[in-house]
C-alpha cells in the first residue's frame, strides 16, 4: 500500500516536472533556441535540440499517464535526470569552455550547486520509481 502511493506520487512529481519545463519551450521556442545557444553544447545541435528536447519531455509526460507505459515513462525520467545531472556537474566542475546561466524555469533563481542537488535527488526518486515499478513492489 505505501509502495504503491509513493510510486504514484513519484509519478505525479515528473509529470509536473516535466510538464513545467516543456509547455514553457514550446510557447517561447525562440528564446529556447537562444538560451541552448548560450550553453556548452555543440551550436549545430541547438536547432534540434530545440525542438527534441520539449517534445521528449512532453512525451514522457504522456508516457507516465498511462499504466501501458508508465514504466517507460519513468525509465526516460531517470535517463533524463541522469543526463541533466551529468552536464551540470560539468558545469560546477569547469569542463567545458563556457560557464552557462542557469536559465530555465525555477533553476534561475539558483546557483549551480544547487541546480545539482536537486537534480541528483530527482534522479535518485526517479530511480525509486523505476525499482518500484520494475520489481512489483507497488503490489
Amino acid at each position: 500500500m505505501i509502495a504503491t502511493i509513493i510510486t504514484y506520487a513519484i509519478v505525479l512529481l515528473f509529470v509536473l516536472l516535466w510538464a513545467y519545463t516543456a509547455i514553457p519551450k514550446f510557447f517561447k521556442m525562440k528564446y529556447f533556441y537562444d538560451i541552448l545557444g548560450s550553453q556548452a553544447i555543440p551550436k549545430w545541435s541547438v536547432p534540434i535540440l530545440t525542438l527534441l528536447i520539449p517534445l521528449l519531455e512532453l512525451s514522457v509526460v504522456f508516457m507516465l499517464l498511462f499504466p501501458e507505459t508508465r514504466l517507460l515513462g519513468l525509465y526516460f525520467s531517470f535517463a533524463l535526470m541522469l543526463i541533466f545531472t551529468v552536464y551540470v556537474s560539468g558545469i560546477i566542475f569547469q569542463v567545458y569552455d563556457i560557464y552557462p546561466c542557469p536559465c530555465g524555469g525555477m533553476f534561475r533563481r539558483m546557483g549551480w550547486k544547487k541546480h545539482l542537488k536537486v537534480n541528483m535527488w530527482l534522479t535518485a526518486i526517479a530511480l525509486v520509481g523505476v525499482l518500484l515499478m520494475q520489481f512489483n513492489l507497488f503490489k
